[in-house]
């Protein structure tokens, strides 16, 4: 996928977690859960208007990770060893690598958020908040394999 493709879908996810904010915290209940304890049962509640963190939380991290984009390429840790002759090519991957490590970051977030919502309106985490939860953690590795082994390649 395109790195301008990748950014306008981070953007979108800004956008759709301030929206589903809006939309559901309406419905909730005055309470909700905001910490889940190991077996999916909500083990302390707070305002409704607490869903407002995720929100804020999502929008935080995706302007942290835009700054990170701003740092020149020479000061990024890489996973393999810069020379003179792969520098460029190294440098050009990484560019390349963190737009798609921006979207699978803000996912699991988004996926944070929806199952907060869904435990607001069930009493519990549901069947596929983990699956949901872990699809882009697994997305990402998959992602700093391949980011890798193209940097290697070079």
């Amino acid at each position: 996928m395109k790195s301008r493709t990748l950014e306008l879908v981070a953007a979108g996810i800004v956008v759709a977690a301030w929206f589903l904010a809006a939309h559901s915290i309406q419905s909730l209940p005055e309470r909700i859960p905001t910490h889940f304890g190991l077996s999916g049962a909500a083990d302390a509640t707070g305002p409704a208007s607490s869903l407002w963190t995720m929100p804020v939380v999502i929008t935080g991290m995706y302007l942290f990770l835009n700054a990170i984009q701003l740092i020149p390429s020479r000061l990024m840790n890489y996973p393999v060893t810069i020379t003179d002759r792969n520098r460029e090519g190294v440098y050009a991957v990484g560019r390349e690598m963190l737009p798609a490590v921006k979207v699978c970051t803000l996912l699991t977030l988004l996926a944070v958020e929806w199952g907060a919502i869904d435990a607001a309106n069930r009493g519990s985490l549901g069947q596929f908040f983990l699956a949901a939860i872990f699809a882009p953690v697994i997305l990402l590795l998959a992602l700093m394999i391949y980011y890798t082994l193209k940097m290697r390649a070079v």
